[in-house]
């Protein structure tokens, strides 16, 4: 008998499969696996790698990014992957299924550092909507991560440096420091539990953060396309620029290998050989 016997339907086993993720990703992931079952209107058990193909198929045709595209994708092949494990369908079919490259043109969704000031110090945001995209910028950290930032995540040692431990993908922890200038703006936040709360006193969603950052290129007039994950890729590559250590910069944005890392600096060379052919 099937070790899955147990699981008699597909929303226990998706439970499972999100058991024990952060809060906003289970929110993601559920949302995404259940665009699929609506779309293939099957049960894990019947899917067919033909479904998934025209799972992929609609997605083209909608025209969105390759990269939300291969996000989405990667979010079912998990799914099916987790089942295979557990018995609860028989063969992988997602494994089959050809994935998008996704948009590797990383340079051009990389502000410059006069339009990252722009955006941090637009006069016409409010306070906390400046801390959180001077956070961002300053730390590198995620939206996910910043939203859910609370005071007690950040230390203040006794030479005076701020860090702040940040919870990751994968549940990791690391502790990324605060520049001080940072730091002193941030304290005319405190009044809640959370750092950065709306008006009903929780914190902010990643769709309030994204609001955040779009007033801010609109009042500023830098790149309506921006989003916040563009400050992230600003804060590793203007740090790799500056001589910041690789190593260092892929634990301060928690990177799974120095590959993702490397991406930065493949994007924006200080050097090339096109520099040698005296033209």
């Amino acid at each position: 008998m099937s070790s899955l016997s147990r699981v008699s339907t597909d929303q226990k086993l998706i439970e499972m499969w999100l058991h024990g993720r952060p809060v906003s990703t289970q929110k993601e992931y559920r949302r995404d696996i259940q665009a699929f079952l609506v779309f293939v209107n099957k049960e894990l058990q019947e899917c067919r790698l033909e479904d998934l193909q025209a799972y992929s198929t609609f997605w083209d045709e909608r025209g969105i990014k390759a990269t939300t595209k291969k996000r989405k994708l990667n979010v079912v092949k998990s799914l099916f992957t987790f089942a295979t494990k557990l018995n609860y369908i028989r063969f992988n079919v997602a494994a089959a299924l050809k994935m998008p490259k996704g948009d590797v043109s990383l340079a051009g969704r990389i502000l410059r550092q006069t339009e990252v000031l722009k955006l941090v110090n637009c006069p016409k945001l409010s306070v906390r909507d400046r801390c959180f995209l001077r956070l961002v910028y300053a730390t590198g950290v995620r939206v996910s991560e910043a939203c859910r930032l609370k005071w007690n995540d950040f230390q203040e040692r006794d030479s005076g440096v701020v860090q702040v431990t940040v919870l990751g993908k994968g549940e990791k922890l690391r502790t990324v420091l605060v520049p001080i200038a940072v730091w002193m703006e941030l304290e005319q936040l405190r009044g809640h539990e959370c750092v950065f709360v709306g008006a009903t006193g929780n914190a902010i969603d990643r769709v309030m953060a994204h609001k955040i950052i779009k007033n801010a290129a609109l009042e500023s007039g830098v790149n309506s396309k921006v989003s916040l994950h563009w400050l992230r890729h600003a804060h590793c590559q203007h740090a790799l620029s500056r001589g910041a250590p690789i190593h260092l910069v892929r634990t301060t944005m928690g990177h799974s290998s120095i590959a993702i890392t490397d991406r930065y600096l493949e994007s924006n060379p200080e050097d090339s050989s096109s520099n040698y052919l005296g033209m």
